[in-house]
């Protein structure tokens, strides 16, 4: 309110201050106006003289005249503009004859007021009465002109005189209307300004009011405020539980709250108020000793008075405890009394007094805790030392009780010379939030020390700080721990080795990618077709390719089952079905190898190869496996019944089911020792075979038994030397699945090859790229483009989007995935369709290139099979 009040005068004098301003102006105006008009008549009188006598002087005279309406027009047509020069307007006011102290007036009045429609109407007859001064000038001119050639013909002379007489009537009715507008210009602002004066005084005069109403009011308000605060006060005094009263210096009562009267036996505090209280309450310590001078000392010096245990009485002479608290009242430096706050503490004592019987009861449940106890004084001695602890350190509680708790819990400083502090347990839970567990070291009676986990508590009481110390013999908790601690630098070792692995493979692959294809490229060469000596080399080349593929594939598996990374995915599988694919795949070994496959069933003997691979003698076993792994097992089972066969022997199939099924797979060859049969699944241990001309890497059959194993089977191998080695495979059974689809036969890739296809492959790698150049030569339709590194292809793929791109997971500049994404980013790009050729050939590696988009993901060494199928695949969608 008094802001608002506030602002109102400001704006009254602000008003009031524009309206002089105003009127000073409008009279200004007024001024100005006389001046044009004397100006005007002055030059009409001039130039009729002029007209009459021809006199130079009558003309400058003119000329002089006119220039006080001449330099209003200038002013008048510059404040007219829409960025006016106000020196320009200034300059014209000026030569108009005003003084110049009502110049800045006449232009702010011009620039505030000129478009409405009194001033504007004034500033139309201004304009017009410039007009016909100009043809007054025109009129001088021409005259001029004739008598400056000589032509002073009275005709003439009578015909300026009346041109003349015709200007001057015309400027008279203007200046006349100019006059007029002015005046009703002044008389209507100076309405204006009069009624916002006055409706401003009246907004001051209403504010002034409500001002001084509104103070009124709060002048109340605040009473009633006051009286509140009290009422308040009085109540929360009296809904403290705590017995308050006040005194003044001569200890007598000022106030006391409910709680204090009930608890003394007084109804109203009219009875106390004015009294010596303390004599009234009669207060006494311990042993009957008066305290009344004890707690005078708060309201006659500056000095707190406390005490825990005192005695008051009653009104009816019974007496209760309290615990007392008085403070001094001083304001300026003088004290006025005290405030006294009491509360009984019967019930406190009573406590008090429970707890001291309870302390008994809990010696006796210490002494059943199955930890040791312990607890020490400041000063670092036992004053509790419980049966587990007695047991814990070999030492009777009598004969501990009241030593040093060094001699069990020794101090262990961070250097030998810190000597140990005194009572040093106490101040070790200074640091650490209770209930921290501490390692410290305890010493047995013997002297045998053990490490201890403790956890320490302090308690201050009566006495001092009490520290409990609660232990427990961690010896086995520590050997538990040191067993982790080298399991997890187990698999720490392992994940070591498993990444190490991993990165061999890669580096492994990426050159077999180029062994491998250029072989079969070598072996393709229908341009060039290579001799039966040059096949033969090829065939060495591809065999050794492929044995160091197989070395890398079974150390990279064997990596990730000891890490626990291969996953299995159990189902039900038929195990004729398996044993028949797995057989099939060996074959072509076995034929080269000149040994032959025997299979039988118990249920129906022998079975012919043809009809197990056909299906015609089915009986089928079904056991729980992954189907993929099993098949893996059996293939490297039967591979090394032929490889450690003889010329001419025979490997015997057969499987059967009941409970388990198994499947027994048993050779001719030369059998083995039991020294070796004990070694046998030691990993990159031949047993000797590494001397022979037998390809093998030594880990087949650990990988085949940890599969096994994640299988929840077993691989069990016996062996007679000179007799051969039987292996069996044992499986958990289980039912035939309720619906089983067979595998249906994949539709040929192959159609018609007359599209086009552009291909954009992105790799790194000078020799994989010439590689898969040669093998898209077998396809004329292929046109391939290559980018060395991810930023350039990315900005191929962008300018041209080709039909399909091939992907190196190993750029350089960016891993593949993040080509995928940049790729994906764009519009132009996002639909590609993306091929991975990778030597990462990890599953996690896989599972992620395909969830960012690929279609495909190929492993090097790249199978030209499966590469030409993907590229004929993406012709046919073209064609």
């Amino acid at each position: 309110m008094v802001a608002l009040f506030g602002f109102i005068i400001a704006l009254q004098l602000v008003v009031a201050a524009v309206s002089i301003d105003v009127l000073s102006s409008v009279r200004a105006y007024v001024t100005g106006e006389s001046l044009y008009s004397k100006g005007q008549k002055d030059a009409q009188i001039y130039l009729l003289d002029y007209a009459e006598y021809h006199k130079e002087e009558d003309y400058r005279r003119f000329q002089q005249a006119l220039s006080v309406p001449l330099g209003d027009r200038i002013a008048r047509e510059e404040l007219q503009r829409p960025d006016p020069d106000l020196a320009v307007a200034r300059s014209g006011f000026l030569q108009g004859g005003n003084h110049p102290d009502d110049i800045d007036g006449l232009i702010r009045l011009f620039r505030w007021f000129h478009k409405i429609p009194f001033m504007a109407d004034a500033i139309v007859t201004w304009t017009d009465g410039d007009l016909v001064i100009q043809q007054m000038r025109e009129l001088a001119e021409r005259s001029r002109e004739r008598v400056l050639r000589g032509h002073v013909a009275s005709a003439s002379a009578s015909e300026m005189r009346t041109q003349a007489l015709h200007l001057n009537n015309r400027l008279t009715q203007l200046e006349s209307k100019f006059s007029a507008q002015l005046g009703e210009a002044s008389r209507q602002t100076q309405r204006l300004l009069l009624v916002v004066n006055t409706a401003l005084a009246a907004l001051l005069a209403a504010s002034g009011v409500a001002f001084v109403r509104r103070a009124a009011s709060v002048q109340a308000l605040t009473e009633d405020q006051v009286r509140d605060r009290q009422q308040s006060l009085q109540r929360l005094l009296d809904s403290a539980a705590e017995g308050l009263f006040g005194v003044d210096t001569q200890g007598k009562c000022t106030f006391i709250n409910r709680a204090a009267l009930q608890m003394l036996g007084y109804s109203d505090e009219s009875e106390l108020l004015g009294t010596e209280i303390h004599d009234l309450v009669q207060p006494s310590l311990a042993g009957g000793t008066s305290a009344a001078l004890t707690m005078r000392q708060a309201n006659t010096g500056q000095q707190e008075v406390h005490i825990a245990e005192l005695t008051f009485r009653r009104r009816d002479g019974t007496s209760f405890p309290v615990e007392y608290w008085s403070h001094p009242v001083v304001q300026e430096g003088r004290i006025h009394g005290a405030v006294a706050t009491f509360f009984d503490i019967s019930e406190r004592l009573a406590m008090q007094a429970a707890l001291r019987q309870g302390e008994l009861r809990i010696v006796k449940l210490v002494d059943a805790v199955t930890d040791g106890v312990i607890t020490v004084d400041s000063d670092g001695r036992i004053v509790l030392f419980n049966r587990a602890a007695e047991a814990l350190f070999g030492v009777a509680a009598a004969e501990a009780i009241g030593g040093p708790i060094d001699r069990f819990i020794p101090y262990r400083p961070a250097r030998r010379a810190d000597p140990a502090p005194p009572g040093f347990i106490v101040g070790a839970n200074a640091s650490k939030p209770p209930g921290t567990l501490h390692e410290l070291i305890g010493t047995r009676a013997n002297g045998d020390e053990f490490p201890l986990e403790a956890s320490l508590s302090k308690l201050d009481t009566e006495r001092g700080v009490l520290m409990t110390v609660v232990l427990r013999d961690v010896t086995e908790l520590h050997l538990s721990r040191a067993e982790r601690h080298a399991r997890a630098s187990l698999e720490a070792a392992n994940r070591a080795k498993t990444e190490f692995l991993s990165r061999m493979s890669h580096e492994l692959r990426t050159p077999l990618n180029a062994v491998l294809g250029f072989a079969q490229l070598l072996r393709l060469d229908a341009a060039r077709p290579p001799t039966v000596e040059q096949l033969g080399r090829i065939q060495h080349i591809e065999n050794a390719g492929a044995h160091l593929l197989a070395l890398v594939n079974d150390v990279l598996d064997l990596s990730r089952v000891e890490s626990g990374q291969m996953m299995v995915s159990i189902e039900a599988v038929d195990l004729q079905e398996a044993v028949a694919d797995a057989v099939g795949m060996v074959s072509p070994m076995a034929a080269e190898a000149d040994v032959s496959f025997r299979v039988s069933n118990p249920s129906v003997g022998i079975v012919e190869l043809d009809a197990l691979r056909s299906g015609a003698a089915r009986h089928p076993v079904w056991v729980l496996a992954d189907k993929l792994r099993m098949r893996q097992v059996l293939v490297n089972l039967l591979s090394n019944a032929v490889k450690y066969n003889c010329i001419g022997g025979t490997v015997t199939v057969s499987w059967e089911g009941d409970e388990r099924g198994c499947v027994r797979i048993e050779d001719s060859g030369l059998g083995m020792t039991t020294e070796k049969l004990e070694r046998l699944f030691e990993p990159f241990n031949r047993l000797g075979a590494e001397k022979s001309n037998i390809e093998g890497t030594g880990i087949g059959l650990v990988l085949s038994r940890r599969l096994v194993e994640l299988m929840e089977g077993d691989l069990l191998i016996s062996s007679t030397l000179g007799l051969g080695t039987v292996a069996t495979l044992v499986l958990k059974a289980t039912e035939e699945p309720f619906t089983r689809l067979r595998p249906q036969s994949p539709p040929s890739q192959h159609g018609s090859l007359g599209g086009s296809l552009r291909v954009l492959y992105a790799e790194d790698d000078e020799v994989n790229v010439e590689l898969i150049r040669q093998v898209i030569a077998l396809r004329p339709t292929v046109d391939l483009s290559v980018a060395t590194n991810g930023a350039r292809a990315l900005e191929m793929a962008r300018r041209d989007p080709p039909d399909l791109m091939l992907v190196d997971m190993n750029l350089g500049d960016m891993t593949g995935i993040e080509l995928a994404s940049a790729l994906q980013e764009s519009p132009q790009t996002a639909d590609l369709r993306l091929v991975a050729l990778s030597a990462d050939a990890l599953p996690e590696q896989i599972s992620a290139t395909l969830a960012a988009g690929f279609e495909t993901y190929l492993t090097k060494p790249v199978d030209f099979r499966k590469f030409l199928d993907v590229l004929d695949s993406h012709l046919n969608a073209e064609v």
